[in-house]
């Protein structure tokens, strides 16, 4: 009896164990547990419902929502009979159905459920496991097999019951030895063949190392192999042997159990390449996540760039704002936004971003190849050959996307990388194609909108402020000057005899004079002086924070440096001209611009009434 348990022993030992490991296979499966009643409601273990189902562990809880609730009506009469089979048989069910989610989502379900009934033998409760099982379905039939032969193995282990000598010859206790190796009971017995001869010459070593450890120790070992049978390539040995040993401490024989676990090698490596597979998926979808929470910023920046730009009345404002936002986005790079001058024969420099920006400011448009072929210029194009001359020769990656608004090109959005891999690469291109895409419509409304503003504000001959712009600014000026007691200067100018001289030059020679006058007096202001063509040969200059003195000076310099001023039409140099100049200054001679302008009026007719050529201030005869 003792013997017969000392043999049957390690097999219940290898039982165990395989238990254990089936055991924690199922641990890993990720499942909710819950405990469920007969009414349909069920309590929960952990928040892993609401990712499941969309609805939260509370709904459930507090029963205002039942798990029965969101079967799929089909499958309600198949679930409740797996569910009264089990009440009648061992209490314990495994069934599959659908639900459906709180956004109408088919969820597939794999519920692994026990039945626990009251001493009478009534059910109390329902404990068990839901599985979502919605993308293991399309493989259901292949995993099913597995799982079916993967139960066979574990459930029914073959084994062979074996008592072998120190010199590798083995008595078996049945017939199974010919199945796991082809070759005959009686080989074995009669010793003409030893089970050492079928293992593998290369495992022999690492099997005599495990004995010899065993022969120190508990004389227990476990050791896995491969032989040779005598058809076929391999098979795979799990050995459980125990060695006994004679009452001198010599070994007698070793007596043990072997299990063909091929099958078990063959599963790892499936389980190892899944395992592979799952571990490659899991690392696209983490890439995947990290690349959609990028784009998402990228988004999101993008939107606070466009808000940024049209919140801005110039493009001198866009310029201030654009260099943090693309700095933002292409973090550790560098770049610049390439505008075309308004002779349109050269790119220059608006804005010039990140630690290291091009070292060129300006350049032709013919020296980049994103403005010569109309398109984006990347990485492909530049491992082609066709590199921009305006990039220095050792930066080896960059971008060029022409702005284009309206079909017409504007400038270059230039995006100078680092060493990037080709997908990070592809990614800041198309991103740097959307930058542009909102940079281009930006800046040309701007320029647009400068150019009417330009337009609005600007008498189109002079280039100076026309009358409307110049009274609402002097109101404004007023104001202020009112508000902390300050002057403002008023000078009106009038071209003595401009009559005579349209009619002596004609209207060209007239509108050159207006023209090279009205450059004149931008240079003899200062840059907060307002400068404007009142109308005719008439002129305003408005002077904030001067006082009469420093205007009549500014006047007397004005009527001095005119009599150096020449007018050329064509090779023709026109006559000289003088000035009418009156003065008058806020708030002594008015304190509202009417006023104002009405006392510098009167004093530049009585400037040409004294004889022209000369300068008159407000009030005085």
């Amino acid at each position: 009896m003792v013997r017969e348990y000392s043999q049957v022993e390690p097999t219940l030992e290898a039982l165990r164990k395989v238990e254990q490991e089936f055991t924690l296979l199922l641990s890993n499966i990720p499942a909710i547990l819950f405990k469920g009643y007969l009414d349909g409601s069920i309590d929960l273990f952990d928040q892993k419902v609401e990712a499941l189902t969309g609805f939260s562990r509370s709904e459930f809880e507090s029963r205002r929502l039942k798990w029965t609730d969101l079967i799929l009506a089909e499958d309600r009469q198949p679930t409740k009979m797996v569910f009264l089979q089990a009440l009648k048989g061992d209490q314990a069910y495994v069934r599959e159905y659908r639900i459906k989610d709180k956004a109408g989502n088919v969820i597939w379900i794999h519920e692994r459920s026990h039945i626990v009934c009251d001493a009478g033998g009534r059910a109390e409760y329902i404990s068990g496991l839901f599985f979502d099982l919605t993308e293991p379905k399309r493989l259901e039939e292949k995993l099913r097999q597995t799982e079916t032969e993967f139960r066979i193995v574990m459930d029914n282990i073959p084994a062979v019951l074996f008592k072998g000598g120190i010199d590798g010859s083995i008595d078996t206790f049945d017939d199974k030895i010919e199945t796991l190796t082809g070759y005959p009971k009686a080989e074995f017995d009669s010793q003409r063949l030893t089970w050492i001869d079928l293992i593998f010459p290369e495992d022999l070593g690492q099997i005599k190392q495990a004995f010899i450890h065993a022969l120190k120790t508990n004389k227990s070992y476990i050791r896995e192999y491969r032989i040779r049978p005598k058809k076929g390539d391999v098979v795979w040995i799990h050995e459980r042997s125990h060695i006994v040993c004679d009452p001198e401490g010599k070994v007698a024989y070793v007596s043990g159990l072997f299990f063909d676990i091929t099958e078990r090698k063959e599963l790892e490596a499936t389980v190892a390449e899944q395992n592979s597979q799952l571990s490659e998926a899991h690392n696209k979808l983490t890439s995947w996540a990290q690349e959609l929470e990028q784009r998402n910023d990228e988004i999101s920046q993008l939107g606070r760039l466009g808000e940024l730009l049209q919140s801005c009345n110039t493009s001198a404002e866009a310029s201030l704002g654009i260099g943090q936002s693309v700095q933002n986005l292409f973090p550790g790079n560098s770049g610049a936004v390439y505008l075309f001058n308004p002779a349109h024969n050269l790119l220059e420099a608006a804005t010039l971003w990140g630690q290291a920006p091009p070292a060129e400011t300006v350049f032709a448009p013919d020296e980049c190849w994103a403005l010569r072929r109309g398109r984006p210029h990347g990485a492909a194009d530049i491992a082609a050959g066709f590199r921009c001359r305006h990039v220095q020769p050792d930066q080896a990656a960059y971008l060029c996307m022409p702005l284009v608004a309206q079909g017409e090109a504007i400038g270059v959005f230039h995006v100078l990388l680092g060493a990037t891999d080709p997908l990070q690469s592809e990614r800041k291109e198309n991103l740097a194609l959307r930058v542009s895409e909102h940079l281009g419509l930006a800046l040309a409304k701007l320029k647009l909108q400068e150019a009417l503003q330009h337009l609005s504000v600007r008498d189109p001959l002079t280039g100076l402020f026309n009358r409307r712009y110049m009274e609402e600014s002097m109101e404004r000026e007023l104001i202020r000057a009112g508000r902390q007691g300050q002057e403002v200067g008023v000078i009106m100018v009038d071209i003595d005899h401009f009559k005579r001289f349209n009619d002596t030059f004609g209207h060209d020679g007239g509108d050159a004079l207006l023209r090279k006058l009205g450059r004149f007096l931008q240079q003899h202001v200062r840059g907060s002086d307002i400068a404007c063509r009142y109308g005719g040969e008439e002129f305003t200059l408005v002077l904030p924070e001067a006082s009469l003195e420093v205007t009549q000076q500014r006047a007397e310099e004005i009527l001095a440096a005119v009599k150096d001023l020449r007018v050329h039409q064509g090779q023709k140099v026109l006559d000289p001209i003088t000035l009418s100049l009156g003065v008058a200054v806020f708030p002594n001679h008015g304190t509202t611009h009417r006023a104002l302008l009405q006392a510098a009026d009167v004093a530049l007719y009585r400037a040409k009434e004294t004889g022209r050529d000369r300068v008159c201030l407000a009030g005085k005869d």
